[in-house]
């Protein structure tokens, strides 16, 4: 028998008893009305995205067009004077721009339309430069089943469906131009009345962040369509000069497409390469190359002023930026995603300093 000292016995154990959680009936109440205010504030902000999209563009454009409306402002014109003329001047670029543009765009639209029978017919025998498409690929019968799968009234649903998206596409523009209009009007009161709301000792550092943000995105917009502008008139530049037909509406496709970042303006080039492909592949070979040398150009040196100048990012940065602005966006979510991460992270700046400050004063 072994006797256990008395020092190195144990007590026995307390039983353990459950511990009863109540909730008071005021506690439930408030958290359900948050879940509702939650799931409300959710299902408004669904239906409203579109308009919601709409104001995020009218205020990176509004950001854009600030540093002429200060120019002004510094002439000794009043804000309202100032955003008048900012926005005569850039109406005025628009309808120069697109007057230069109209009459070869036209021209050469109306050469495709008159094509165009010519063009299917011997695509449709397999002849002529596109003719490897359907000896290899039977592209006709393909296009040709798909519009049979839909049917006479599913063509028609499908023309009227384009029609709508044109309408909604240009009521879109014109609304976001109003928009832009009256953000450039009140967004400095709108900011100094949200800046007035933060603690006298903070302010200094919220104005900061926003000429910050205003200067980030700013530039990025402004410098993002001096380099689309650049892009589309090399692209009808090289079109034109190795004969390829309809150069300045695939010129102006390159512009739109070099808009988006990383990807635009690859996908330009394999669509223009395609069309110079009916000028046989000696030209297409010459058109690729010279839109791949410009690319580089673009790449290492014109970015390099817009990307890291302005929004001071790094190329990863950048990738994720347009791979989630794609994801929730669209084309147009890809557009915005660069502009917003860097706003994101001149906020994240601000934020951080004042995080070691007061861990330095404690």
């Amino acid at each position: 028998m072994t006797v256990v000292p008395e020092r190195t016995r144990r007590p026995p154990a307390a039983p353990v008893r459950a511990t009863q959680v109540t909730l008071a009936p005021r506690t439930l109440v408030i958290f359900f009305l948050l879940l509702g205010v939650a799931v409300v504030l959710g299902a408004l902000t669904w239906a409203l995205h579109t308009i919601l999209i709409q104001l995020v563009v009218a205020v990176v454009l509004a950001m854009a067009l600030e540093p002429l409306v200060r120019v002004f402002e510094q002439r000794g014109l009043r804000r309202g004077a100032a955003v008048g003329v900012t926005f005569s001047l850039v109406a005025v670029v628009l309808v120069v721009f697109a007057y230069l543009l109209f009459d070869p765009l036209v021209s050469e639209l109306t050469r495709f339309a008159n094509d165009l029978p010519r063009l299917t017919r011997e695509l449709t025998h397999g002849q002529g430069r596109l003719g490897f498409l359907e000896n290899r690929y039977h592209i006709v019968e393909r296009a040709r089943d798909a519009v049979q799968g839909h049917g006479a009234t599913g063509a028609a649903g499908q023309v009227l469906g384009t029609a709508t998206g044109v309408v909604q596409t240009a009521a879109g523009i014109v609304f976001v131009a109003f928009l832009t209009l009256f953000v450039q009007l009140g967004g400095r009161q709108w900011f100094d009345s949200a800046v007035a709301l933060v603690p006298a000792a903070q302010r200094p550092r919220v104005r900061r962040a926003g000429a910050g943000v205003a200067e980030a995105v700013g530039g990025y917009v402004s410098g993002n369509l001096l380099i689309s502008v650049i892009a589309g008139s090399v692209a009808t530049a090289v079109l034109v000069a190795t004969g390829v037909p309809y150069a300045v509406p695939l010129g102006l496709l390159v512009a739109v497409f070099d808009l988006i970042p990383l990807v635009g303006a690859t996908v330009a080039t394999v669509i223009v390469g395609a069309v110079s492909l009916t000028q046989g592949v000696g030209t297409a070979l010459i058109v690729v190359g010279a839109m791949i040398l410009y690319q580089q150009i673009e790449n290492h040196t014109l970015q390099q002023l817009v990307y890291h100048r302005t929004v001071q990012l790094s190329a990863l940065a950048i990738s994720v930026a347009v791979a989630a602005g794609a994801e929730l966006g669209g084309v147009l979510g890809a557009l915005l995603g660069i502009p917003v991460a860097g706003a994101i992270k001149v906020v994240g700046g601000e934020l951080i300093s004042w995080h070691h400050e007061r861990g330095a004063e404690a």
